[in-house]
């Protein structure tokens, strides 16, 4: 019978990521509304929005930063905690969750990283004098690259979900949750969250939060399991 490893503190405490995770997207959201735009606005508002608003797109932007970083910190820990038990018979499963996880947080971030930073850099004041139509459809494209992404979180929230049910080591209803966001990421895509028809976001939304219910969750029960778990190793 193989031992059952005892990952050192550095390792344990590394759930703290997803916790981190969450709350960069909490504070990124929450901050996102002091921009009074939307979708569905001018291309005129939105441009004059974009470049009266540049501070608070420059804090948005840091939190996403943040998020960006602490993802694939935790998308780590979860394959190795799914796949510790299952590594041949999860294998293909453990790839999509690779896979989609990284795809998810890459193309967030190229939205909410990189398009924010050109709005607040140079082009939200250029865009507000000069060329509306710039401002309008960087914009326009962090709904489009959102919802590209959340289809790749699809196949991340399934993979999990099945993961869940299979290893046995986080409670099953969370495996429910990631479940259940795993088709709702994906059908918003027909909606291309919002842009084409309002239940995309909505669908999107919904989605995204069982998706953040999933890691928070997740990352707080394995963080007090790995803690017991090493304060037992240190015990013994």
């Amino acid at each position: 019978m193989a031992a059952t490893r005892t990952p050192p503190a550095w390792e344990r405490y590394a759930w703290v990521a997803g916790i981190l995770f969450v709350v960069a997207v909490v504070a990124e959201t929450a901050v996102s509304l002091g921009v009074p735009i939307n979708q569905n606005d001018s291309a005129a508002k939105i441009a004059r929005a974009l470049a009266d608003h540049r501070t608070t797109l420059l804090i948005v932007e840091c939190l996403c930063v943040v998020y960006a970083a602490t993802f694939p910190i935790y998308l780590w820990k979860l394959y190795d905690l799914l796949l510790r038990r299952d590594a041949d018979g999860g294998r293909a499963l453990g790839s999509l969750l690779l896979v989609g996880g990284v795809l998810f947080v890459a193309l967030h971030a190229v939205s909410d990283v990189g398009i924010y930073g050109l709005l607040v850099g140079k082009v939200a004041l250029f865009g507000a004098h000069h060329d509306q139509g710039i401002s309008y459809t960087l914009y326009l494209m962090t709904y489009a690259l959102d919802s590209v992404a959340d289809i790749f979180g699809s196949l991340f929230a399934f993979a999990a979900g099945v993961l869940v049910f299979r290893s046995g080591v986080l409670p099953r209803w969370l495996g429910w949750v990631s479940i259940i966001a795993a088709p709702l990421l994906f059908l918003q895509a027909f909606g291309l969250g919002g842009l084409i028809a309002s239940f995309g976001l909505v669908l999107d939304l919904i989605g995204f939060v069982l998706l953040l219910v999933f890691v928070l969750i997740s990352s707080v029960v394995s963080l007090r399991s790995e803690r017991s778990v090493g304060a037992a190793a240190q015990v013994g």
